[in-house]
């Protein structure tokens, strides 16, 4: 695939000459920005735990399964203990873009064949940088508006953005040329790339931060969704080991996953909005489906085992 390289040079020179690139900044945020975060997403980290609901996940992840546990109660026990929101709320979202970022690249780059390297490192960290910029700008900065600390945090994200995105780009259009011929892995890393430069243009550039925020968002939870319910329909094919299935025999797994994910979400998202300790759930949910995913996808484990149908 020749032209793929092409796919993250398309946005900056489009945004260019319609000259996005060379207008004031944009600084506001949405204030429906946490809660379209966790709409989007809940469904899809319900739908990962609905896949530990089963005896041997729990017996071959031992340790690992209680630290799961105790970070599902850890942010709603320091809320009640007196520590910051705004804190705990930052360092979930910024845990939240390295994870969405690190995984749609670590996908692109096991399709790829590409091995950790300088070249796909500095790829993947500068893009994880920009994120972090993008968030602090659009969640943080407007709190501030008006004070030194604003206009100096300002200043200094306009002159690390545009080298960050520089180093971004060469990266990845070298990454793409030495992969060309790997048309799967070259079309999925040049896509991500150019959903990653779409996205950071609307939120540095347009008044859009909330579609560039949620873009790279819904790929991650759509691509998340369809992994897990491949896996538990592969798990539960014939007799169901799964307990929460179990449950509703005359259903099909396939349809049963997404169901019951989206009714959950739907369910905690909707008390969120008057019961405090709902929302601080879902925080814990997310830190802990974060860290579950960490080692869940790995070699030899009983989720990678039963996902390729082994």
């Amino acid at each position: 695939m020749p032209w793929a390289w092409f796919f993250p040079v398309a946005p900056i020179v489009l945004f260019c000459s319609l000259g996005l690139l060379y207008a004031p900044p944009s600084y506001q945020a949405p204030e429906q920005i946490p809660y379209w975060n966790l709409v989007f997403g809940m469904p899809h980290i319900v739908s990962s735990f609905q896949t530990t609901c089963d005896r041997e996940y729990w017996s071959a992840y031992g340790f690992r399964a209680l630290c799961v546990l105790g970070l599902m109660l850890m942010p709603l026990a320091l809320y009640m203990l007196g520590a910051s929101p705004k804190i705990m709320l930052t360092v979930n979202f910024i845990w939240t873009i390295y994870h969405v970022i690190a995984q749609q690249y670590g996908i692109a780059f096991g399709a790829a064949r590409v091995r950790v390297s300088l070249l796909s490192s500095l790829c993947k960290y500068s893009t994880i940088a920009l994120g972090v910029i993008a968030y602090m700008q659009v969640s943080l900065f407007h709190d501030m508006d008006g004070d030194l600390l604003y206009r100096t945090l300002t200043m200094v994200t306009a002159a690390i953005t545009p080298p960050l995105l520089i180093v971004m780009t060469i990266m990845g259009v070298t990454l793409l040329w030495r992969i060309r011929t790997n048309a799967i892995g070259a079309s999925l890393l040049g896509l991500n790339l150019l959903l990653f430069l779409l996205a950071l243009v609307l939120i540095f550039k347009t008044p859009y931060a909330l579609i560039g925020l949620m873009v790279v968002r819904i790929l991650h939870d759509v691509t998340g969704f369809i992994a897990y319910i491949r896996h538990d329909t592969i798990r539960n094919r014939g007799t169901r080991p799964n307990v929460l299935y179990r449950l509703f025999p005359f259903l099909p797994v396939w349809l049963l996953n997404p169901l019951l994910a989206v009714i959950i979400a739907a369910v905690l998202t909707r008390g969120a909005q008057d019961m405090l300790v709902l929302w601080w759930l879902m925080i814990d949910l997310n830190i802990a489906h974060y860290y579950m995913e960490s080692f869940i996808w790995k070699q030899g484990t009983p989720h990678r085992r039963h996902f390729i149908g082994a």
